[in-house]
């Protein structure tokens, strides 16, 4: 999609090979026992991209949403960047689990890892996420603070700007907070963060 754009020169890619590598090594880490989790936060959450067997509410520790990223070519343009959601450290963050079968696990995250590996946005990491029945550990796709798109923590009221006027070919910034804090609602969980941003992407869009 994003050569199809004539977009590829504006973000640093994995080539696939790259991408299949960081998979490989993340399983050969995995837990010797159980399922293998993947922890979603974002977009994963409405639209995961794969198969699961296995789906529960977790709350990842040691780390917290953020729109910490630009989106020059997903969810916004060079002119008008969208921002994107990072896991930036400190804190916690809730969200869903979403487990496979270890027999599964190389083919159905296959296509997440071409997703999420794309460009050099994000870290996979063994994170540490707390259940109702207990502590698991799952894939988490952390902030890259190296990467070219990375611009740390900014003001909301700055970030509903630019999340109220980015758009590219994966569709609107906006919509992309909608579905992530209404999908977060629905499964009973909330981020005073997502709602605030929600409420200032409405205003700035109503001017």
């Amino acid at each position: 999609m994003i050569i199809k754009a004539g977009l590829e020169h504006l973000m640093v890619r994995n080539s696939v090979e790259k991408r299949l590598s960081i998979r490989d090594e993340m399983l050969q880490k995995a837990p010797l026992e159980g399922p293998i989790w993947v922890f979603a936060y974002g977009s994963l959450i409405w639209n995961p991209a794969f198969d699961f067997h296995y789906k529960k509410l977790g709350t990842l520790y040691g780390y917290h949403r953020s729109f910490c990223f630009w989106s020059k070519v997903g969810r916004g343009s060079p002119e008008n960047p969208g921002m994107m959601l990072g896991l930036e450290r400190g804190g916690a963050c809730s969200g869903i689990l979403l487990g496979v079968e270890r027999q599964d696990a190389k083919e159905e995250l296959t296509s997440v890892f071409m997703r999420e590996m794309t460009g050099q946005t994000y870290l996979p990491k063994w994170g540490s996420v707390k259940t109702t029945a207990g502590w698991v550990k799952a894939i988490t796709f952390v902030a890259n603070q190296s990467s070219e798109n990375y611009i740390g923590r900014r003001p909301l009221d700055e970030v509903a700007v630019h999340i109220s006027r980015g758009a590219g070919h994966l569709g609107s910034c906006s919509d992309y907070l909608f579905n992530t804090t209404q999908h977060l609602q629905a499964l009973g969980l909330t981020d005073p963060m997502l709602e605030t941003l929600c409420y200032l992407v409405e205003q700035e869009t109503s001017k």
